[in-house]
């Protein structure tokens, strides 16, 4: 996939309609997504302009809720599930967010390679623990993960990646 392909940007009310259909279709929950939760959610689009790939995060003090991470069928496996976690822990952490949580029934396996370790639900803080995918729209059986988030990387002038 090359950087023409898609691009990553903030969501926009433009683009709510269509990511809740593209979340709900994938039995995301999103009977919580409200205007101000999504305000924090990064789309992907294609070269025809059609979301491919979701991610959210709600956000409580030091902690945020990593939400709908989606990558359309078709795209998976070629980095864009790894581009839009890292964006949104970089707009976590950049709004001051030190661990993340998340909730997943079918990725698992994917958000260890990020560093994320499964925790106990009951371990987490409790405004995660108060949030409706806690509470509700997540069934016990999911899995619990968390990271805790490191600064930035800041290179010296004559660093280089």
């Amino acid at each position: 996939m090359t950087k023409e392909e898609f691009k990553i940007k903030r969501f926009s009310t433009t683009d709510k309609q269509e990511m809740l259909d593209l979340l709900s279709g994938a039995e995301l929950p999103v009977e919580d997504l409200t205007d101000k939760i999504m305000k924090n959610f990064m789309v992907a689009r294609d070269k025809d302009n059609t979301i491919i790939g979701v991610v959210g995060i709600e956000m409580y003090q030091e902690n945020g809720l990593l939400r709908s991470l989606l990558v359309q069928p078709a795209y998976r496996g070629k980095g864009l599930g790894s581009k839009l976690t890292r964006e949104i822990e970089s707009i976590a952490r950049s709004n001051g967010i030190k661990t993340l949580y998340l909730l997943t029934m079918t990725a698992a396996d994917f958000f260890p390679k990020f560093e994320y370790q499964v925790v106990p639900r009951d371990r987490t803080p409790e405004s995660i623990q108060n949030t409706a995918e806690f509470n509700s729209l997540c069934p016990v059986s999911a899995v619990c993960l968390c990271k805790t988030l490191d600064s930035p990387i800041r290179l010296s002038p004559k660093s280089t990646l």
